[in-house]
């Protein structure tokens, strides 16, 4: 590989404007040979022949010229490196003098939790000197290549005497990182391993940067995914052999009982497709999300996941389907173990199966369920509006665990898959959790911004639309049109108020955009990671299928489609929308770390101070911070 793909492969991305510029020195070297005055004339300033000094003279002009441009940005980059890496490593000093101080006065013979937040401090801190280290290693391999470059196309010898003055010969504070780490390894051994060198740097091994995932993993992921792919066809064939032959009995409950399911299966799918997206394009969501880079899922873990409950859904699916052929006279629990085994597995105690990452959606999980109660990180509010996007999942899933206990009981309800009063209850918790958690971070912030009441008014214009549409559902066996019912019209204009609002949120404050308008990137911003078309594409994409229940009225209002089949889209396109949303909404947050130059977590070595850590994280609903969400 050519270092220029190696350099763009191993930076750190946060940091990225304050690596030297490359590829832009090595296409001033490309451009000053291809534009050279003469080709026929040597190059070679050490060879050349009296006869030829008119020309000689013009070469000799303009190498001279060019010599003098190139090492004024050489300096430039330089000296942009050294001011970047001499902040930060003014700032790991500080930092390492904080955690000595607090180990020393702190810890002492405790143990517990102080021990454990004093451990997840320092193998961060280490974590962060490793990436200074990989700073500096990399961008000295850069000024050094570009500058052996220089002298081969230039055929000079002066390259080598700037690198040897410039970068070599002042390369002093190199050793100053270097007494860190092993300072950060020895207090590490001391205070929190008993001395146990071997345990301490286990705790505190950084995994490569840029590592790929095991051969073995992607095989998993591969069978998995074509087991899941195969069982999907044979599904839909059985499905329409099941429809020629009209058994009716066994289809009528099939849909009902896997909607959810098959909806829970496809934002698998859809998020693995996300982690794979933002890892090659160096997003990078392991910071985001708050997660230890030593432990992460990689994106074929993802895809394993996905396949394996995409291959347990779709056998279910068949073994239901063709219960009779199998010996099978009751198929109803099949169900019943897609729903069970997944969730067994995700509270399993055991460590085994991505225990980390189970661990972390749980924690998550729980801190969304009692939001006003914790504070509010970008992952729970990310995960909460990831399940307002599958409230009609969750509302299956009740209806799911609802059919089961009537079956069990022999109740003669059992197959009435109708809504109840629960069912709008469920459809209004998601919005419910973000509303809390926007006013839990208006109350934690010292400066009280007006963006998170802002943003919990969306989400009170949402839980009002599930109030009006219930009421409506309710009452129209009372009137003979739909728009006789005159809760219809309240439905409508607060409808459409929170598609207006939701709609304008997200393209503004979510993803940035509609920062530019005129020229290149019309309607977006200026530093843009995806192409331009994928922006557009997501505009338009969102504003549609927000706008899809408008179609939806008309749709049943006309008795084109039933009201469940209008649903089941609908929720297809929500979970496609709430995909490409990942998209933006994470890249966003990326720009926001490298505007900062936060490329670790911030581990807070005293008691947590909230209005700090607000200030730290506040960056995904003021339009101020928005328009600062910058490289």
């Amino acid at each position: 590989m050519k270092f220029g793909k190696t350099f763009e492969s191993h930076l750190t991305t946060e940091w990225r404007q304050q690596y030297m510029k490359y590829s832009e020195l090595n296409e001033m070297i490309r451009r000053a040979v291809v534009n050279a005055p003469d080709a026929k004339v040597t190059r070679d300033l050490r060879h050349i022949r009296e006869k030829d000094y008119v020309a000689s003279s013009e070469v000799i002009s303009y190498y001279q010229n060019f010599e003098s441009r190139f090492f004024e940005v050489c300096h430039q980059e330089l000296s942009r490196v050294m001011d970047f890496y001499a902040q930060k490593l003014a700032e790991a000093h500080r930092k390492l003098e904080a955690i000595r101080a607090q180990l020393i006065l702190e810890l002492g013979p405790a143990r517990g939790t102080t021990a454990r937040h004093l451990g997840l401090a320092c193998s961060e801190f280490y974590l962060s000197l490793i990436m200074l280290q990989n700073f500096w290693s990399l961008n000295y391999t850069a000024f050094r290549k570009i500058c052996k470059k220089y002298d081969k196309y230039i055929r000079s010898e002066r390259g080598a005497s700037w690198f040897r003055y410039n970068v070599v010969e002042p390369e002093l504070s190199k050793d100053e990182l270097l007494a860190m780490i092993v300072e950060v390894e020895r207090l590490y051994t001391t205070h929190l391993t008993n001395g146990d060198r071997a345990k301490a740097m286990a705790k505190l091994r950084v995994p490569p940067l840029r590592r790929s995932s095991p051969p073995a993993q992607v095989f998993l992921a591969g069978v998995l995914l074509g087991l899941f792919v195969v069982s999907a066809i044979m599904v839909i064939i059985s499905f329409y052999y099941l429809i020629v032959f009209k058994e009716v009995e066994t289809l009528m409950p099939f849909g009902r009982l896997y909607r959810g399911l098959f909806c829970w299966v496809l934002c698998c799918f859809y998020l693995a497709i996300n982690v794979y997206v933002w890892q090659n394009v160096g997003i990078n969501h392991v910071l985001i999300f708050n997660v230890d880079l030593r432990r992460h899922m990689p994106a074929t873990s993802f895809l394993e996941v996905a396949g394996g409950m995409g291959y347990l859904c779709a056998l279910t699916m068949l073994l239901f389907l063709h219960h009779n052929e199998f010996g099978v006279d009751d198929p109803y629990p099949f169900p019943l173990v897609c729903l069970l085994l997944p969730l067994a597995i995700l509270i399993n105690p055991v460590r085994i199966m991505n225990y980390s990452a189970r661990v972390w959606m749980l924690r998550c999980l729980g801190r969304v369920l009692t939001a006003p109660f914790f504070h509010v990180r970008f992952a729970d509010f990310w995960l909460a509006d990831q399940m307002n996007s599958l409230s009609l999942c969750l509302v299956d899933s009740y209806h799911l665990i609802r059919f089961y206990f009537r079956y069990y009981t022999n109740s003669d309800s059992s197959f009435e898959f109708e809504p109840d009063c629960a069912a709008p209850v469920i459809r209004c918790l998601p919005a419910g959790f973000r509303l809390a958690q926007c006013m839990r971070r208006y109350w934690d912030s010292s400066d009280r911004p007006i963006s998170y009441p802002l943003n919990a008014v969306k989400y009170a214009t949402s839980i009002a639309a599930v109030i009006c549409s219930t009421i409506v559902m309710e009452s129209n066996d009372n009137y003979v049109s739909m728009f006789d019912n005159p809760w219809i019209w309240s439905y409508l204009i607060i409808s459409l108020i929170s598609t207006v609002y939701s709609t304008t949120w997200d393209l503004v404050w979510d993803f940035g955009l509609f920062q530019v308008w005129k020229g290149e990137h019309f309607l977006l911003r200026e530093n843009l990671i995806y192409r331009k078309w994928f922006y557009y594409l997501v505009i338009v994409a969102n504003i549609l299928i927000r706008c899809f229940w408008m179609l939806e009225v008309y749709l049943i209002y006309n008795e084109i489609l039933l009201p469940y089949n209008c649903k089941t889209i609908a929720t297809l396109c929500e979970i496609t929308r709430r995909f490409l949303w990942n998209f933006l909404r994470l890249e966003n947050e990326h720009l926001f770390n490298c505007g900062s130059f936060r490329a670790t977590r911030d581990i807070f070595l005293t008691p947590l101070n909230l209005n700090a850590e607000e200030s730290s994280e506040r960056r995904d609903s003021s339009p101020i911070n928005v328009r600062k969400k910058e490289f």
